[in-house]
């Protein structure tokens, strides 16, 4: 059974007992399946669940600290009083497993090396056909141990011999922005007296290819924003707004020792840009989930610190969540960077106003790598950005000239911006109307 078949699109004027009755179920049924407590507040683009199947699906998938698969690895899921046990795939999966119950609660265990077993992970089973990724704190290198030529049997390398170091300042790790298999190189290989060493080379993207420098100083001002909404004809609360909602305080942050603008890495756009046709899987589904799969989930954080699914409470491991750092943003994105460059920068959404990268044309640029560039140069380039990009869309500009918050979240995110963001339209309205008491 095809999950996704099994998921229906509420439409206009739907209410969940018409749906039922097409679907040969019951509203009840459907409430259930759902964790639907008011059957009159379906909204449009709602995802309706219609079998247990496409409600239960659970899976996991096993990165190392550099976000490469673990192949390999002996599991066990424990849930609702059965065991699955498995292997990981190549691509770090474990198999797919069906709940009974959205709020089951999956335990999560691995096998050590030495036998024992670990519980990594306790989460809620949650709705939808879910795949759940957990990163290591460690890196797992492909290669073997040899031994040294000049040791007697049953004794031990001295710990704190250190061969001389492949790259010092003079001899930098060369950066590897076509490689076409992301994860760590070992090049095993002998010491001048014969002692066998691997060097491991791992994913270095050069961020010089994609992105300038920072020209500090040059923050929006609020004529800024005022000459832009006189350009758009519109009220400057409204720019004031869009850049609030998308990017708050800032829109750049630090990343090492370098100023880089904001992104949002979308994995779901990443597969879609990948895919070789509309039907078709994208090469990289299988073996690069965390970067290439379903859409990331938005999360919030409860009393314990913990993060959950802002409409079910479902607990969410950290790494199917949009809401990460910088340093994670990036490092999705260089990860797919080696796969795919433009697709990579086009799955983003970039700076103040988060455009997202596919729309570099309509934003002013002939390729997505001078969008990306100018973007990571100051906030009066993201102002540039917007303006053409506004101009160019027919919906956003006329919900700026109307001052129509909803035709605002449609033109900004598309037509089922309510099942991305909810909210996005009465926080919109909101911001405004903090920009009105400002002035």
């Amino acid at each position: 059974m095809n999950p996704q078949r099994e998921l229906y699109t509420v439409k206009h004027n739907d209410t969940l007992w018409k749906i039922a009755r097409d679907h040969n179920k019951t509203v009840e049924e459907l409430k259930k399946l759902n964790g639907i407590k008011n059957p009159n507040a379906l909204r449009e683009g709602q995802k309706i669940a219609l079998h247990k199947e496409a409600v239960g699906g659970f899976r996991v998938l096993l990165l190392d600290q550099d976000r490469n698969p673990l192949q390999g690895v002996n599991y066990r899921l424990d849930v609702g009083g059965k065991r699955y046990t498995g292997e990981t795939s190549d691509s770090g999966e474990t198999q797919r497993i069906v709940t009974d119950s959205p709020y089951d609660v999956v335990h999560i265990w691995v096998q050590r090396i030495d036998g024992s077993w670990k519980e990594v992970a306790i989460v809620m089973s949650g709705f939808g056909d879910k795949l759940t990724v957990l990163v290591s704190g460690h890196i797992k290198v492909p290669t073997k141990t040899e031994k040294h030529p000049d040791l007697p049997p049953n004794t031990q390398p001295d710990t704190k011999e250190r061969p001389k170091p492949k790259h010092g300042p003079e001899n930098p790790p060369k950066t590897s922005p076509n490689k076409s298999a992301p994860g760590p190189l070992p090049q095993p290989t002998h010491t001048p007296d014969g002692k066998p060493i691997t060097p491991v080379e791992g994913d270095i993207p050069n961020l010089d290819d994609f992105l300038d420098h920072y020209a500090p100083g040059a923050d929006l001002t609020k004529s800024d924003i005022e000459a832009a909404a006189k350009d758009l004809k519109c009220d400057p609360g409204l720019i004031y707004a869009i850049a609030k909602q998308e990017s708050a305080a800032s829109s750049f942050a630090k990343l090492g020792n370098r100023i880089v603008p904001k992104i949002l890495y979308e994995r779901h756009k990443f597969r879609d840009l990948t895919r070789p046709s509309k039907h078709a899987q994208s090469p990289y589904e299988e073996k690069y989930r965390d970067i290439c799969g379903p859409q990331y989930i938005r999360v919030r954080k409860n009393k314990e610190g913990k993060l959950i699914h802002i409409k079910t409470g479902a607990v969410i491991a950290e790494d199917d969540a949009y809401g990460l750092d910088t340093a994670a943003q990036y490092k999705r994105l260089c990860k797919a960077y080696l796969l795919d460059q433009s697709a990579a920068l086009q799955a983003c959404s970039w700076g103040k106003f988060q455009i997202m990268g596919f729309n570099y044309k309509t934003a002013g640029f002939n390729d997505v790598k001078a969008f990306t560039k100018a973007l990571s140069r100051s906030d009066a380039e993201h102002m540039k950005a917007f303006l053409k990009f506004a101009k160019s869309n027919k919906i956003l500009l006329n919900g700026l000239r109307e001052k129509n918050f909803e035709k605002i979240a449609a033109g900004h995110n598309g037509d089922n911006w309510r099942s991305i963001n909810p909210e996005y339209a009465s926080n919109i309205e909101k911001f405004y109307k903090e920009y009105d008491i400002k002035k």
